[in-house]
């Protein structure tokens, strides 16, 4: 596909929305407009109650991940500064012995670490699917109940500018903020 005939992503939802405006019946619109709604998830991740917590215990459970991978590359590093301090004075079967050690604690490292990262990718979306999906059923409750015709999230649907009157996000983070967590 060439760079012409290309469309991005972000602006499936833009194309789509334009498409239903003008193919819309000539007064359709006029004499009620849509109603359209956005919010930030990030800023809801970031700013409310549930999100605050998910991420204190992800940071909480990371620090504990990074201590046993940072505790293995001291061990790791401490090998390494002796091996090359006495090198010099070994025999060619001591050193061929060091050098495979050396290897196999550096392979260990670096399946510790993409142990640890697997670990924590999966945390960390064992924490934020409950939260995305509680801010999903609010912004459809809102949009029910208040008669928005669309409520787009504002970094993944590509808007570039909005009218912050129809900004959402404050009135979700305080919906998701009454909501007990599980």
């Amino acid at each position: 596909m060439n760079r012409n005939t290309r469309v991005s992503v972000w602006s499936v939802p833009f194309l789509l929305m334009l498409s239903v405006t003008f193919l819309a019946p000539a007064g359709a619109w006029a004499a009620n407009p849509p109603r359209i709604g956005y919010f930030e998830m990030a800023t809801v991740l970031q700013q409310s109650k549930w999100g605050k917590q998910s991420n204190d215990e992800f940071k909480a459970q990371g620090e504990k991940i990074k201590g046993d991978v940072d505790q293995k590359a001291k061990a790791f590093k401490a090998a390494k500064e002796e091996f090359d301090k006495k090198k010099d004075v070994m025999d060619e079967k001591t050193k061929a012995k060091k050098i495979k050690e050396l290897q196999d604690m550096q392979q260990e490292g670096e399946k510790l670490l993409m142990e640890s990262n697997a670990r924590l990718n999966k945390l960390s979306n064992e924490l934020t699917s409950p939260i995305i999906d509680k801010i999903l059923e609010i912004v459809r409750r809102i949009g029910r109940d208040d008669k928005y015709d669309f409520i787009m999230e504002r970094e993944k649907s590509g808007l570039v500018f909005v009218n912050e009157k129809e900004d959402l996000t404050k009135r979700i983070i305080e919906e998701l903020d009454k909501t007990p967590r599980k």
